[in-house]
């Protein structure tokens, strides 16, 4: 009698604790982590239709991150000027393309390890005569520039007027703008510059600068108290790094290819 009675307890004790795990389980796959993402997220970054995200970069690491952690993940399209604000008042949970440098609340969110690195680039026309080895030969010129966007490096020269910061929505309007002469040259990341001239029908009308305005890594913003725990994820993010996967999906858009670049030397 008294060995059934123990072996009934444990019994109970296993259903318990297999109770509780799949509790857990269950639990973790009911969480929904709100990912944040806009207009400035160009392709390939942010791939829309119908107005809802449907490919990219963003798309597809945060897939492959959701699938690690085995959560849910609910994207929202806001403004750039929203995302401190956002972030910082856990409407969001991750903004997951991002750099401490470039928002202003940045010590009051928590901060994913790398996730790649990219290079911020000037274009102008292809047809411009001048030459241009450093930051300081684009005096006077107007700089087509992306609104609510911190160019940390390039801020100086904004303040002294050196040249002028022009704000638009997205890296295409200043391409559009540059190919119509309202502007003298763009600023952008390396990512979606070499996209956009792989994408264009008249990528000769324009040829990157041979110098590099910032050099950063890219890093998810992720909220102060987001349903996630940052030593979970950044165990993922390294996870899909060591497996390859992170460097496949920047493969697959050949975001590391710049031979379609024009530099002007």
């Amino acid at each position: 009698m008294g060995r059934w009675l123990m072996k009934f307890c444990m019994f109970i004790k296993l259903g318990v604790v297999l109770l509780f795990v799949s509790s857990q389980a269950w639990a973790n796959k009911d969480l929904t982590i709100l990912l944040a993402y806009g207009d400035n997220d160009g392709a390939p970054y942010a791939i829309e239709e119908s107005d809802k995200l449907s490919a990219g970069l963003i798309k597809d690491i945060s897939t492959e991150l959701a699938a690690f952690l085995d959560l849910n993940i609910e994207y929202v399209k806001i403004p750039r000027q929203r995302i401190e604000r956002y972030l910082e008042n856990n409407d969001i949970h991750i903004v997951l393309f991002s750099n401490p440098d470039w928002l202003s609340n940045s010590e009051k969110l928590q901060w994913s390890d790398e996730i790649f690195y990219e290079q911020d680039l000037v274009v102008v026309r292809e047809d411009n005569p001048k030459t241009f080895n450093k930051i300081e030969d684009l005096r006077g010129m107007t700089l087509g520039t992306i609104r609510g966007y911190r160019y940390a490096n390039l801020q100086p020269y904004f303040d002294d007027k050196f040249f002028v910061r022009y704000d638009v929505s997205t890296l295409e309007v200043n391409f559009i703008r540059l190919s119509l002469n309202r502007i003298d040259s763009l600023v952008g990341a390396n990512v979606l510059i070499n996209y956009y001239l792989k994408t264009s029908q008249n990528p000769e009308s324009f040829k990157v600068l041979p110098f590099t305005v910032s050099s950063h890594p890219v890093k998810a913003a992720i909220s102060p108290n987001a349903p996630i725990d940052i030593n979970k994820f950044n165990a993922a993010l390294s996870q899909l790094k060591s497996e390859g996967v992170i460097e496949a999906i920047l493969e697959k858009y050949q975001i590391n290819n710049t031979k379609s670049l024009k530099i002007n030397k």
